[in-house]
């Protein structure tokens, strides 16, 4: 009897248990296939994915252009991992896009706790130090990059090494980086800023013919902010260096023309026609000019000192004083300025405040040969102290040992022969200073690798470090380095093999605060002075105490100066004095501690 099914039940195809094994061609069974277990993810595998995810959305913002977004999405990616490297060194990057240096040092330093042996991460440490002025620090990084990197010819890196050099004011290692940035990458992103820096480097090495070809090479197409005029300017100055004051006005002039209220060129026109040497000098002119130049920025106080120069030269000592004021008011530790101030107090008989100019000029530079000079003339013209006056001669010979008047002076004192020397008939008179002659930095440098990041300081104090090499002469660590690490001597080199020791970090040197704003002595206003006679007569001492003058009133034209009171005479030097300043300056008129010079 056949069977009946269910109309319920499952059909033949619907039953549950296997299908009959049909045999295979070549006779083998197959394997049952064995199920894959299922694992469940674990906590650091998704937070893995999820910093994954988040760094690939930070960098798609970054092409984006949502450098906000693109910060906050490397910030969720280190939610997942406080060490992720990538986030930490976009982040950065985005930092110092945005002149964030100080945030981008801290990323950077805790990149270097993880990765210590990265170059990249060092070089782009010291750039930011470089950025933050901290000059010592930028070194030391630079110098563990030059150390880790696999292969030290990186231009960026020597773009830096130059920057930092050229800040120190090594000008032969900056110009060696500055070329081998272009020996190794000729079309490199920044060659007309490095060409530009080298033109004034060459100008500060006096190489004029290199630093105009240098200057012509960009004139065209100067680095960012800086402007054809910026380029013209340049090219005027080297032309005033070389002496060449008809090409160098007409450099200035065709800035001018573009730009009629450019204030540096404005600056230099008017020296220009204040020098006695060029074929177009004007006082009345050099004063327009400089007036031009203060009207149009008047923090600069480089166009207020020339312009008391220039009332100097017509002897109109009220206006000089008031142009001197603003210039120290803007400036107040530049030595050149206090030994302008140093000579107007000088002519107007102002002995004790005249020393005190000298005296800060000295401690702000000892080196300036004029300022000794100057306080020669002044010793040799108070009560003919001539012992004081041959020490100051002295020293002023020993900075400017060429210096025929200085020579004549002291041979004069000596009472020796002085046969084909200036004349020295009566009493000396004090020579000013050239206005760019101790100037700290070149005239119009760049202020730093990013053109106007960060105004830029001076460099710390004490001697610029020695040249950055890659160790190819060292052998192995010395115990001395560790305490007292010196820099190699030789010249830097990214050719040279290495040896595999760290370099020793030179620790920063802390700076110094600034010291108080300097202020004048009263002015007091005197009548205008005949022509000095062939010989002085006794002159109040400098090395008396320091006295309070009144506010002199000044007379008719005709009259004469009249003696002080006797309650404002100056007291005669004692025979025998406790104490005595260097050169015999005395140690009541020096300027108070607080206003010396740090280091």
């Amino acid at each position: 009897m056949a069977s009946q099914h269910s109309p319920t039940g499952p059909m033949p195809h619907q039953q549950h248990y296997p299908p009959p094994v049909r045999p295979q061609p070549n006779g083998v069974m197959p394997m049952a296939a064995q199920p894959q277990p299922f694992t469940k993810p674990t906590a650091a595998h998704l937070a893995a994915v999820n910093e994954q995810t988040w760094l690939a959305l930070g960098q798609l913002s970054e092409q984006m252009g949502e450098l906000d977004g693109a910060t906050q999405a490397y910030e969720r990616a280190m939610n997942f991992n406080q060490w992720s490297v990538p986030a930490m060194l976009a982040i950065s990057c985005i930092l110092r896009s945005k002149d964030q240096f100080t945030a981008a040092v801290e990323y950077l330093r805790q990149i270097i706790k993880i990765e210590p042996g990265n170059g990249e991460v060092w070089s782009s440490l010291g750039h930011c130090y470089l950025m933050m002025d901290d000059l010592q620090q930028a070194y030391s990084a630079y110098q563990q990059a030059l150390y880790h990197l696999p292969d030290p010819k990186e231009p960026k890196l020597w773009y830096g090494i130059g920057i930092l050099y050229d800040r120190y004011g090594s000008l032969e290692h900056a110009e060696e980086a500055f070329s081998q940035v272009m020996r190794m990458e000729p079309s490199f992103e920044k060659a007309n800023e490095i060409y530009f820096r080298l033109g004034i480097i060459y100008k500060q090495q006096q190489k004029f013919q290199q630093s105009l070809e240098c200057f012509r090479y960009i004139v065209t197409d100067p680095p960012r902010p800086l402007s054809e005029e910026d380029i013209w300017f340049q090219i005027g100055h080297v032309h005033e260096q070389q002496k060449d004051y008809d090409s160098a006005k007409a450099a200035y002039t065709r800035v001018l023309e573009r730009d009629p209220n450019h204030a540096k060129v404005l600056q230099q026109l008017g020296w220009l026609h204040h020098q006695q040497s060029t074929s177009f000098s004007s006082q009345e002119q050099a004063i327009e000019y400089l007036e031009k130049s203060v009207n149009s920025d008047q923090t600069d106080a480089q166009s207020w000192y020339l312009l008391g120069r220039c009332y100097m030269s017509q002897q109109k000592y009220p206006k000089a004083y008031e142009a001197y004021q603003q210039a120290v008011y803007r400036d107040g530790r530049n030595p050149t300025f206090w030994c302008s101030i140093g000579v107007l107090y000088y002519q107007i008989n102002q002995y004790r405040d005249a020393l005190d100019a000298y005296s800060r000029a000295i401690r702000l530079n000892p080196n300036i040969s004029e300022v000794w000079y100057d306080l020669g003339t002044l010793y040799e013209s108070c009560n003919n102290q001539t012992s004081d006056a041959l020490d100051a001669y002295t020293r002023a010979a020993e900075l400017d040992p060429a210096n025929v008047h200085i020579k004549a002076r002291l041979a004069l004192l000596k009472g020796q022969p002085t046969n084909g020397l200036p004349n020295q008939a009566g009493a000396p008179l004090p020579q000013d200073v050239h206005p760019q002659a101790y100037q700290p930095g070149a005239l119009g440098a760049p202020p730093g690798p990013q053109w106007g990041a960060h105004a830029q300081n001076p460099p710390p104090p004490g001697p610029a470090p020695g040249p950055l090499n890659v160790g190819s002469n060292w052998t192995g660590p010395r115990p001395q380095d560790a305490q007292n690490p010196q820099m190699p001597s030789q010249p830097m080199n990214p050719y040279d093999q290495r040896d595999r020791m760290p370099p020793h970090p030179q620790p920063p040197m802390q700076r110094q605060p600034s010291p108080p704003r300097q202020e004048l002595p009263r002015f007091q206003e005197q009548p205008q002075r005949p022509a000095p006679p062939s010989h002085r007569g006794l002159s109040p001492s400098p090395k008396g105490p320091p006295q309070t003058l009144n506010p002199y009133q000044p007379g008719p034209p005709h009259q004469s100066h009249q003696p002080l009171p006797p309650h404002q005479m100056p007291q005669p030097p004692m025979p025998q004095e406790p104490s005595r300043g260097p050169y015999g300056i005395p140690p009541s008129s020096v300027p108070p501690q607080s206003a010396q010079m740090p280091g």
